[in-house]
Formats: structure tokens, C-alpha cells, sequence
């Protein structure tokens, strides 16, 4: 598939992806096993969305093996809060590629009554 060339990004086991053409507000998350998956984006939402009415639950949109590479689109104005990195699916044998998921925070709706 695709050869990753340059420095390969170092990414956090938990990234929040925002400002992607990949996607929007997702988290992208290493791990081997769905479990261990599941279980860092609750560790995740522990920090983030503790204070969420009605809580958050997580959807897992596509995982198996991802690759990252640096960004290598043109900058411009338009564009100063473009990423420094991107991910894509990858198989097995591509160089630096990991395995993991992309998964997509959903609120839960309130339960106490509050604003919707």
C-alpha cells in the first residue's frame, strides 16, 4: 500500500482529531485489542467529558491498521490551523503502521429534564 516517507508523527495513545480532512471530532486510538480500545477512550473521557449531563457513550466507526505521515499539503492562509499530521487505513506490512480505531463521542440525551 502506501510507503510512509520523512519522520513518522509521534502520536498520543489517545488523539483527539480535529482540523483533519480525515474527520472531524473523533478520537484516533491505538491499541491491539477492542477492550483495550474501549478501555483508553473511557480513560479518556474520564479527563474530558466528566461534567457531560447524561453522560457520553463511544462509537467505533472503523478499526485494524493505521498509518500517520506529515502533513504535506500547501499552507496557506486559509489554512493556519491545518494539522501537522494525517492518517489514513493501512494493512499490515506498511511501514509504520499500527493498529487501532477511529471512534466518535455521542452524547447521550439528559435525563434529568435540563435543555436537550
Amino acid at each position: 500500500m502506501q510507503n510512509v516517507s520523512g519522520p513518522v508523527p509521534q502520536l498520543e495513545m489517545v488523539e483527539w482529531v480535529v482540523d483533519h480532512q480525515e474527520a472531524h471530532g473523533h478520537l484516533l486510538i491505538h491499541g491491539t485489542t477492542l477492550g483495550e480500545i474501549v478501555g483508553r477512550a473511557r480513560a479518556a473521557l474520564t479527563r474530558w467529558a466528566a461534567g457531560t449531563p447524561g453522560g457520553v457513550r463511544l462509537k467505533i466507526l472503523h478499526a485494524g491498521w493505521w498509518q500517520a505521515e506529515p502533513c504535506r499539503c500547501r499552507r496557506s492562509l486559509a489554512s493556519s490551523n491545518h494539522p501537522g499530521w494525517h492518517y489514513h487505513r493501512a494493512t499490515a506490512g506498511d511501514v509504520g503502521a499500527w493498529r487501532g480505531a477511529e471512534v466518535r463521542l455521542v452524547l447521550n440525551p439528559c435525563r434529568h429534564g435540563g435543555d436537550r
